[in-house]
């Protein structure tokens, strides 16, 4: 069956840091794109990254981005990666909290299957500082608060029942993301440089398709 991927993610979806390829994506994309041994095109990539967005702005945009990008004669795939921008520490608080993380996720995850696509969601990057990085006045990220949050979005798949059988089922995949990224592999700090998001791409591309 031919494949329709639709990701849909943040700063790091869209491609910042990688201003020769685009990002992992793009990378992705480009691997799908030329797989097709011919003019037409089987298998289709569409990328919704949006800078700066939480999984609150996400989930008022996946019923839009997946009406606009669905292919009903396609097997679809969604690929979500989005939580960082949630844990930014902002005058002392996390943009959202666990609580509204885990509720946002699971709107997505249910409008998403309901659609009948299959979702693969991307565990959260670490950021390349052991300390507390500051991103800009009283807004900083920190390794601990994004590590609690990812493992939180693992336990979102295991204790929604409807969810969890979802997982066994192989209607949703979680791909953890935490170690994939070194200190060398960064821009800013924050988002990956080329070679980062060439390891995320290359990661994501084994654990879907096995090579």
């Amino acid at each position: 069956m031919n494949n329709n991927y639709i990701i849909i993610g943040d700063s790091i979806t869209y491609g910042i840091g990688d201003f020769e390829s685009g990002g992992w994506a793009a990378m992705f994309k480009n691997y799908i794109v030329n797989m097709d041994d011919s003019k037409v095109c089987n298998n289709y990539v569409h990328i919704a990254g949006f800078p700066g967005a939480t999984s609150t702005d996400i989930v008022k945009k996946t019923q839009s981005i997946l009406q606009s990008f669905m292919h009903e004669e396609f097997e679809n795939t969604v690929i979500l990666s989005v939580g960082i921008n949630d844990t930014q520490i902002f005058n002392g608080e996390p943009k959202n909290s666990i609580k509204q993380y885990r509720e946002n996720i699971e709107k997505i995850a249910k409008i998403v299957t309901e659609k009948g696509c299959n979702l693969v969601i991307l565990g959260l990057t670490r950021i390349e500082s052991d300390e507390k990085f500051l991103w800009k006045p009283n807004k900083y990220y920190d390794n601990e608060v994004i590590s609690e949050y990812d493992r939180d979005l693992k336990l979102i798949l295991d204790y929604d029942a409807e969810l969890e059988k979802m997982c066994k089922d192989n209607k949703i995949k979680y791909i953890p993301m935490q170690d994939i990224l070194e200190k060398e592999d960064f821009i800013d700090g924050l988002h990956p440089n080329k070679n980062g998001h060439r390891k995320i791409y290359e990661y994501v591309r084994r654990e879907l398709n096995g090579n």
